[in-house]
């Protein structure tokens, strides 16, 4: 009998296969036969193209990671392949490759209650008539007692809207610190290292996990907590939660600061070049559609978007990036 935690001949074949195309992608522009060559690797099975996805899923998320799994990576400008397979051999032993890496990061429970998929909205309503609007990738429970109602955020961006209940309160906690809500409506979005609240409706009571003093946030006002203090309260910029409606608004933001917001919203891997990284971006984007989006700068800013396969897309300047 085979143990339930060990990667069979085959896939782990895939995966050093894997690890060699993503070290190779890391290097630079793909020459077109390689191109073609790893679209045919992706297309030759559907193995092929679950362990593609989630190896470039992986890729996506070393910035979120425990540091313990992210050092053999983040410590090297470029990938190895000893350190790439090291990390996809890993994963694939604790979880099997047919569920993207976003969904089963190792530090949130397996078994959470809600979970959004990568580019969903899910709206859902609660025994006591909150309603939650879930964000792309977002995993919380629902901890409803005699005494309390407890959202526990585990990651991803949260609409909350609560229902009438005069005798147990409404908190919700992430790793920072909990958010009490006042007959409120708010938004809660899990960053790496901190805590984003936007009020929308009344007010929440914000209290960061290991000290600092609670403070109220008042309707039309967004602030930023680590679990040490609240770092900043100030006014709610009013296209935060365009989300909501399934936009992205952008107003001369940078093109890699754009590139890693509109990723939240597809699976693989999407990443612009360094010589472009400070183009300004205006418009308005929709996030059920990014590969409209992608087309959108292609046209109107003058970009070259390259798709290596449907999970690894990087954007150049076109005049760099024609041959």
């Amino acid at each position: 009998m085979s143990r339930p935690d060990t990667v069979s001949p085959n896939r782990q074949m895939l995966l050093q296969e894997a690890a060699d195309w993503l070290v190779l992608l890391d290097a630079g522009e793909l020459s077109l036969s390689e191109q073609q060559a790893l679209r045919h690797w992706c297309q030759a099975s559907q193995e092929h193209e679950r362990v593609w996805q989630a190896a470039c899923e992986l890729n996506r998320h070393f910035s979120r990671v425990p540091a313990d799994l992210a050092k053999p990576i983040l410590g090297r400008q470029r990938l190895s392949r000893r350190a790439v397979l090291k990390t996809l051999v890993g994963v694939g032993l604790l979880f099997p490759l047919g569920w993207t890496v976003a969904r089963n990061k190792p530090w949130q429970p397996l078994l959470a209650d809600y979970r959004s998929a990568t580019g969903e909205r899910r709206a859902l309503t609660l025994a006591d008539g909150s309603e939650l609007t879930l964000n792309t990738e977002t995993v919380l429970d629902v901890l409803f007692d005699s005494h309390q109602r407890l959202i526990r955020l585990y990651g991803g961006e949260v609409f909350v809207r609560t229902g009438k209940d005069t005798l147990r309160p409404f908190t919700l906690v992430t790793a920072q610190g909990g958010i009490q809500a006042l007959g409120t409506e708010f938004a809660v979005r899990c960053l790496a290292d901190v805590t984003h609240v936007t009020v929308t409706h009344h007010a929440v009571m914000v209290s960061p996990r290991s000290g600092g003093s609670p403070q109220r946030v008042e309707e039309g006002q967004q602030c930023l907590f680590t679990p040490h203090a609240i770092e900043s309260i100030q006014n709610a910029h009013p296209d935060s939660l365009a989300w909501r409606r399934g936009e992205l608004i952008v107003d001369n933001w940078r093109l890699d600061t754009f590139v890693q917001e509109l990723a939240r919203y597809r699976p693989g891997l999407l990443r612009c070049d360094a010589d472009i990284a400070d183009l300004r971006i205006s418009g308005v984007f929709q996030t059920e559609n990014t590969d409209q989006a992608l087309d959108v700068l292609e046209q109107v800013f003058n970009l070259k978007i390259n798709r290596f396969t449907d999970y690894w897309v990087s954007i150049g300047a076109a005049s760099t990036q024609e041959t």
